[in-house]
């Protein structure tokens, strides 16, 4: 079940959210930015929705105090303003991946934290298997500097290593 993390200052926006997708996404809701750090720290995150106005911290504020500890969720800024510099902000800094005007009409927000859903896990699937192919390459490489080693003490090799260029 995909995570969601939803930080807003107006606990009925929370609970309503909470309420409208209990059944399709596993929701984790605060009101208090260090207990929206902290529910990171602790759970699978996949998907963070922000409101933008909040008293202590900005939406765009937040997505920039956690990106570097946090880079993998997708973020998406929730707002009832239109405020273009804070779009422009969210994307600059924030690195968002939505910008959502309140109030979300249901069917098209769960779509978008859907498709968050699917960005994040691509990026996981790709992050692995990049992980496994430099481990792939450094057992290469490991491998063939034993050959070279070999061959060198049998004295069949004329080269200096695996990487050497013959003229």
């Amino acid at each position: 079940m995909i995570q969601v993390l939803y930080l807003d200052d107006e606990l009925h926006n929370l609970t309503a959210f909470r309420a409208a997708f209990r059944r399709d996404f596993q929701v984790h809701v605060t009101t208090e930015p260090t207990e929206a750090v902290e529910l990171l720290r602790s759970e699978d995150i996949e998907v963070i929705i922000s409101d933008q106005k909040m008293p202590t911290i900005s939406g765009v504020e937040f997505f920039e105090l956690i990106t570097g500890e946090f880079p993998d969720p997708v973020r998406m800024l929730l707002t009832g303003h239109a405020d273009m510099d804070a779009v422009i902000d969210a994307i600059n800094k924030g690195q968002i991946y939505k910008y959502i005007a309140k109030p979300w009409n249901e069917a098209e927000l769960r779509g978008i934290v859907q498709g968050g859903s699917k960005i994040y896990r691509a990026r996981k699937a790709d992050q692995d298997q990049s992980k496994r192919l430099l481990r792939s390459f450094d057992e290469a490489l490991a491998l063939s500097g034993q050959i070279v080693d070999q061959l060198k003490d049998k004295g069949e090799t004329g080269c200096d290593g695996p990487t050497s260029q013959h003229v």
